[in-house]
């Protein structure tokens, strides 16, 4: 039986780390900062959104009834290190009514996943990749993130330049298990940073240079610039 590309991709990517965890990627281990995580990465780095969601720790932000009984302004001065801190504070409030009402974090799988999105994509301030986020890393069901990362390392690995919900769909039919989901995710991420970065691609010591399309054109193309052209 031929294996699909996520499959390929997700063996490399455990070969290479082998002993990772997505504790590891995370450093948390509460769900609820991992949802108020999700929210507050959108559109800084993650080092930023640390500082914004140890801040919410500090001031004692954490579970949905603390944020929905505290001050509104507070909230928002406490995730300002992670920009937009208007949208972002409306949006974790928006999370913290919806948790509430749903009575508790559900592992059960009980609850369908479409319903459990279109739950999460009607609040303010969440959109797909964040309810995603959610719903994999905090809900602990099977869905994925075609994010900028994931999209940039396929298009040089396969060459194929696909869409959030092409990623996300492809990723699932492959690899439905919710472990293998996270670790492939933050494995993703992680060679992003370390070795496919965007302007300047590191692929040397690359786990999946032996394979990577864009990494073989690069060796060839190098190769023909250094022939002797009077062999």
């Amino acid at each position: 039986m031929e294996i699909g590309k996520w499959t390929s991709l997700y063996r490399r990517l455990r070969e290479w780390k082998p002993d990772w965890s997505t504790q590891d990627w995370w450093g948390r281990t509460d769900p609820f900062e991992k949802a108020w995580g999700s929210i507050l990465v959108q559109n800084t780095t993650w080092n930023h959104a640390a500082r914004a969601l140890d801040n919410m720790r500090e001031s004692r932000f954490i579970q949905p009834e603390d944020i929905l009984q505290g001050d509104e302004h507070r909230l928002q001065e406490t995730v300002r290190p992670a920009g937009f801190y208007r949208a972002k504070s409306q949006a974790i409030r928006g999370l913290a009514t919806w948790f509430i009402a749903k009575g508790h974090i559900d592992h059960d799988g009980s609850d369908q996943v479409l319903d459990l999105r279109r739950d999460l994509l009607s609040i303010r301030g969440i959109g797909p990749e964040t309810a995603d986020m959610i719903l994999l890393y905090v809900l602990k069901r099977p869905s994925f993130m075609g994010d900028a990362y994931t999209r940039r390392i396929i298009s040089r690995y396969d060459e194929e330049t696909l869409s959030y919900e092409e990623v996300r769909q492809g990723v699932l039919l492959e690899l439905p298990n919710v472990v293998d989901l996270q670790l492939l995710h933050a494995l993703l991420v992680e060679m992003g940073k370390e070795h496919c970065q965007k302007r300047r691609p590191r692929c040397e010591g690359c786990p999946c240079e032996q394979s990577c399309v864009y990494y073989r054109n690069k060796q060839a193309k190098e190769s023909g610039e250094h022939k002797d052209p009077y062999r």
